[in-house]
């Protein structure tokens, strides 16, 4: 939002993909190969397996972008389905959401070797359908997006334990079921939710004790947003469309005031591919993961107006099914997990140009150490 301080929180997004083992980070063959001694160093990446409830843990090398494989992963949560993901601003902690087992699991982060270890406690209860996981900037607070029935759920968070607990006053109802976006402004003065069944965004303001106060609802111009994310700004938050009954594959981009409400700007909205998912910003870029056309969709941002401007080479070619994507090594990388079906899946590594532009690293894609990866976080 404009005017406001930004805060660095790091969320997970939809995705999938999958990794192999060899020395270094990739052979430059079909698929590259990870590394599997546990002498490697590099960024964190952890990769979310829907299918067998675990988390893979990887290390990007800085320099290349290979992604190489550690010892122990991947992890189990304790859990069935684990989709989203989310850290702690201190990235002490990581937070795995099992959606089928209605709990969220909570790793202790090495900032040596990213190896994960439970904390006390570990999974939590929660409710049934939990699709979106973000942390509050401040750490105090973990706020859990449920889509059947829609509510959100609020808790505090312990950041010396990892330990979750509900917050008095929650779950907030959404009035019906089907949410699937969930964003928290870069202040952490408001949270918004998305409904595209509805075709509706949920406006709330956050209080000191992580209670939420609704402000109002937004319907894009066209599309029903399925995916909320935020520039790094904060001044501009970015809903995906998946189609529905409002138009065809899109983004609809709004300015944010100072009171949390919801303008849609002029430009606005820009077509992507099809079935988009999921989106991550970085470095000035949006980055759309269209699952059904297999692509990425890459657009340069204008910070004054929020026209969005598709950059060149766009859309760029993925893997089958891809599902989500996050950036890298203070945005120098992007990460896309591809499920594929329901037993292989890869995991791309792209190097991002100063103009936004992708390139694939050597030895992309990856094989995954276990099958379907989903969400995809780096920290």
């Amino acid at each position: 939002m404009r005017g406001a301080s930004s805060f660095h929180l790091s969320v997970l997004v939809l995705c999938a993909g999958m990794l192999a083992c060899g020395s270094g980070g990739g052979t430059g063959g079909a698929k590259g190969t990870t590394g599997g001694d546990g002498s490697q160093t590099g960024s964190p990446v952890y990769v979310t397996n829907n299918t067998v409830g675990s988390v893979s843990v990887y290390q990007l090398n800085q320099t290349s972008g290979a992604l190489q494989r550690t010892t122990g992963s991947p992890v189990t949560t304790g859990g069935s389905s684990p989709d989203s993901m989310a850290t702690d601003p201190s990235k002490k902690f990581l937070l795995v959401a099992n959606s089928s087992s209605s709990s969220i699991s909570v790793f202790t982060v090495n900032s040596s070797t990213a190896s994960l270890s439970p904390v006390s406690g570990s999974p939590f209860s929660t409710p049934a359908n939990s699709v979106r996981m973000v942390v509050h900037p401040n750490g105090n607070f973990v706020y859990v997006l449920g889509s059947t029935p829609g509510q959100i759920l609020g808790y505090s968070f312990n950041s010396t334990t990892g330990a979750l607990t509900l917050l008095t006053g929650f779950p907030v109802s959404l009035n019906s079921s089907g949410a699937m976006g969930l964003a928290i402004s870069t202040n952490g003065s408001f949270l918004y939710a998305s409904n595209p069944n509805t075709n509706v965004i949920t406006s709330f303001s956050i209080g000191t004790t992580g209670a939420l106060t609704l402000i109002t609802t937004t319907t894009p111009r066209q599309g029903s947003p399925t995916y909320l994310t935020f520039d790094s700004s904060g001044n501009f938050l970015f809903g995906v469309n998946a189609g529905g009954s409002l138009g065809a594959s899109s983004v609809s981009t709004f300015a944010v005031s100072l009171t949390g409400t919801l303008t849609e700007v002029t430009s606005s909205p820009v077509p992507v591919g099809t079935n988009p998912v999921s989106a991550v910003f970085s470095q000035g870029a949006l980055y759309v993961v269209n699952q059904t056309s297999n692509t990425l969709s890459a657009f340069g941002l204008n910070s004054s107006t929020g026209q969005l401007t598709e950059l060149k080479g766009s859309p760029y070619t993925v893997g089958a099914r891809p599902v989500s994507a996050a950036a890298a090594v203070l945005g120098r990388f992007l990460i896309v997990t591809s499920s594929a079906s329901s037993n292989v899946g890869s995991i791309l590594v792209f190097a991002i140009a100063a103009d936004g532009t992708l390139t694939q690293v050597t030895g992309s894609p990856f094989t995954p150490d276990a099958a379907v990866p989903d969400q995809v976080l780096a920290l």
